[in-house]
């Protein structure tokens, strides 16, 4: 796989296999991806891998929260005031439009029950085996650089994940309760989670898995000077 087919082929995996992805694999995952760029070469991330047991406690304490309709306590910005502004949400709309109706095509009964249990599924990082979380210094979460950094190192740890057959998911929900994972996993107060991903083998089946994806034109947000 060329590097321009990994970047077509990566995609939000939201259905995975049971099995464990083995710790050497994960391993050679970040060993490949902490070579993404970094503003001043910083590299500001650190990870926290969980598996097994630790896996297991994490789902469980994610679906704690979600029952209890806990309120997000997210550490990193969340919407904007006044949600998502035009043409965005637009654009939002029509990808939930979308993966609708490839995970419950018409006929399907109890959609809300089962649009339910999605919301709470995904809540738990779509039951992945596996799941990378992303957290820095609390003193470079206002550091743009450092923010761009984040995003840099997600993408190539999930078109890292690829070469291994393996699927990603990023995922901000999943540190919505920073706390919780700060116990779970003995990270202290002075770090910052930002973001985690999903990681384990798809469900090539799976139809959420499997819905068409669209992008804009080039000329709908590319402008060209001097050429």
């Amino acid at each position: 796989m060329d590097i321009d087919e990994a970047i077509w082929t990566r995609r939000s995996i939201r259905r995975y296999k049971p099995d464990p992805v083995p710790q050497k694999v994960l391993e050679e995952i970040i060993e490949t991806a902490k070579w993404a760029g970094s503003g001043m070469n910083t590299q500001p991330w650190e990870f926290a891998v969980l598996g097994g047991d630790k896996m297991k406690q994490f789902k469980t304490g994610l679906l704690e929260k979600i029952k209890a309709n806990a309120p997000d306590e997210s550490e990193i910005p969340g919407m904007p005031a006044g949600g998502i502004p035009e043409p965005y949400n637009s654009r939002a709309a029509e990808y939930r439009t979308t993966s609708d109706k490839y995970h419950f095509p018409e006929g399907t009964e109890n959609v809300d029950q089962k649009r339910k249990d999605h919301m709470t599924r995904a809540g738990q990082s779509h039951d992945a085996p596996n799941v990378i979380i992303i957290y820095t210094d609390r003193k470079l979460m206002n550091w743009g650089s450092a923010m761009i950094s984040f995003g840099i190192i997600a993408q190539t740890i999930c078109l890292a994940a690829l070469k291994h057959n393996l699927g990603t998911c990023i995922l901000g929900r999943a540190v919505a309760w920073p706390n919780m994972i700060r116990e779970l996993c003995g990270i202290p107060q002075s770090k910052v989670m930002v973001c985690a991903i999903a990681i384990g083998y798809p469900e090539k089946e799976a139809r959420i898995n499997n819905f068409p994806r669209t992008r804009l034109e080039q000329k709908e947000f590319v402008t060209w000077h001097g050429f």
